[in-house]
């Protein structure tokens, strides 16, 4: 049999060859929450049905000449490994004005690296991002992605609405 590259080995305990159990989704979520709470963010923990991703959503309003509201969403990947950060529509975008705004979300994706932008089927202009998460930061990590997020959108929100307008 072949051996694995090191990087194989990664999350296998040594001895076995067994997969280390990390957090499970839930604990991802309830750990997430305990770090919003100690940065004194609001935040809603969506009931979901059995068996699906674990959602935590907080609101954010931008600085003057921004953005007035945005939620982002913490979808929690089952394997508690991962998590998804979703934005609610920054910008409804008019149809006319697709490719203008697709210059400004180039644009903004070229800037920033820790969210990516993108229209989508509803012609909405979305942010997003994927974090891996592990015990015991995973709650802190997403904290500072999520502050990063709102922030980033602040600061190309009139970008967006400048390719709108014009």
């Amino acid at each position: 049999m072949p051996s694995r590259p090191k990087s194989a080995n990664i999350g296998m305990a040594a001895e076995t060859g067994e997969r280390i159990t990390m957090a499970d989704a839930n604990s991802q979520a309830l750990d997430f929450e305990r770090a919003l709470e100690a940065h004194g963010l609001k935040f809603d923990r969506i009931d979901v049905a059995e068996g699906d991703k674990p959602l935590v959503a907080l609101n954010f309003g931008g600085g003057d000449f921004s953005y007035n509201h945005v939620r982002i969403h913490v979808f929690f990947d089952m394997d508690g490994e991962s998590a998804q950060v979703v934005t609610s529509p920054i910008v409804s975008v008019p149809a006319d004005k697709t490719a203008a705004v697709l210059l400004a979300v180039n644009s903004a994706n070229t800037r920033f690296r820790w969210v990516k932008f993108y229209i989508d089927d509803d012609n909405d202009l979305i942010a997003e991002a994927d974090a891996i998460i592990s015990e015991p930061t995973g709650g802190e990590v997403l904290t500072e992605l999520v502050g990063r997020t709102a922030s980033i959108i602040d600061d190309v929100y009139a970008d967006f609405m400048r390719a709108v307008w014009a």
